[in-house]
This record gives structure tokens, sequence and C-alpha cells, in this order.
């Protein structure tokens, strides 16, 4: 679907994050997604247990709101 310009992200991990959650919104503007999937182990156990990445918290509550 292309590229976006973002500021350079804290870590490899929040830039994967911020990837998710804009396919996210964008699949969703068009479409009534319901799945959505990644190949990082970081980030499916992120998702999966939030409370053990705090330092996430803000992204991760964005994500959920998806």
């Amino acid at each position: 679907m292309g590229t976006r310009n973002y500021i350079r992200r804290e870590s490899a991990l929040h830039s994967e994050l911020e990837a998710l959650r804009w396919a996210m919104e964008n699949m969703l503007q068009h479409w009534t997604c319901q799945n959505f999937g990644t190949n990082c182990k970081d980030l499916i156990a992120m998702i999966n247990e939030s409370h053990a990445w705090p330092n996430f918290a803000t992204e991760l509550k964005r994500i959920e709101t998806l």
C-alpha cells in the first residue's frame, strides 16, 4: 500500500508496532478486515500480554481500539 515518512522510532519493535497500526487503520478504512498477521514474535507476545510491555502502553492502546 505504499510507505509513509515516519519519524525515527526508539527501536525496531516500535517501528513494527507502528507499521501494524498503520496497516490496520488503512485496511479498516477500505474493507471490513478482521484478521491481521505478523511474523514478529515479540509483537505477537506484546499484543497477547500487553501488561508485560509497559513501555509500549500508548501504542498498544491505539491498536486495541482498532
